[in-house]
């Protein structure tokens, strides 16, 4: 009787290939990591369109300081008070608060602008940025040192490059050095008092008003008469009120606030019919 024969076995699978089965798993494994990584920032970081609802257009009737304005919708709706977003521009009673009022009044006062809307503030103003035709006003007051590039915690806002070229060629509020920003300024002195903050009634930049009631002015105090110089200020951006453009153009050499030369200066921006 022949001898019971052993029944066959599989071979053992060798150690090597065991290991390179397992790595290629390993190495699929993390590609598709890597791949899946690579495509969720594509969709968290991908802007949404801005909606109609976002976009608001009107025309600017009133400047109230170099960061904020009322502008009244197109179609009748009822004023909207607007805070330029990005920039913080000087206390109106503080050094060149006046001066940036008047600058964003000349480039937009009575204008039909398009405002970018990104929310309201603790005060319940509109949030936006303000553009006349392509040009970005928020980033035009920042770029001629009318504003600073707003600041939170460590993020020294989206305009810090405008600001710092403005500092370099002295621009606007860097003309003399010493500009305090308006954070610190309100820790320092407190708000502006309402009467520091409008001393004429002037010297709050109103557009015509429509066919139909805007936004009432506010009632200020009258400043008693104050002496004026010859200081070097030649330009409307310059004024304070009708009464001082009115006095420089009369009394200064080189001032160029009278372009139609009919005796009546900066006639829209602060000596309006």
């Amino acid at each position: 009787m022949q001898p019971a024969m052993k029944p066959a076995m599989k071979p053992a699978m060798k150690p090597a290939m065991k290991g390179r089965s397992v790595a290629s798993r390993g190495l699929r494994a993390v590609v598709a990591g890597i791949a899946a990584a690579l495509a969720l920032p594509a969709v968290i970081a991908a802007p949404a369109a801005p909606s109609a609802a976002s976009m608001l257009d009107g025309r600017v009737v009133r400047v109230t300081d170099g960061d904020s304005l009322w502008l009244e919708p197109l179609g009748g709706a009822a004023p909207v008070q607007l805070r330029l977003v990005g920039i913080d521009a000087p206390e109106i009673c503080q050094a060149w608060g006046a001066q940036a009022r008047a600058a964003l009044a000349e480039w937009v006062l009575g204008q039909q602008v398009r405002v970018h809307t990104v929310g309201r503030d603790t005060h319940g103003r509109t949030l936006g940025t303000v553009y006349l035709d392509a040009r970005n006003i928020n980033l035009l007051m920042v770029q001629e040192g009318h504003a600073w590039s707003s600041r939170f915690k460590y993020d020294r806002g989206p305009y810090v490059a405008a600001e710092r070229m403005a500092r370099a060629l002295g621009r606007g509020l860097n003309q003399g050095g010493g500009a305090i920003e308006p954070r610190e300024f309100r820790r320092q002195h407190g708000p502006c008092s309402s009467a520091a903050a409008v001393p004429d009634a002037a010297a709050t930049a109103t557009a015509p008003a429509p066919a139909r009631a805007s936004v009432p002015a506010p009632a200020v105090a009258r400043p008693s008469p104050v002496v004026r110089n010859c200081d070097g200020r030649t330009r409307c951006a310059q004024m304070t009120s009708c009464e001082e453009a009115t006095w420089f153009l009369r009394h200064c050499p080189g001032v160029q606030m009278d372009g139609d030369r009919d005796g009546v200066p900066c006639e829209r921006q602060w000596c309006s019919p």
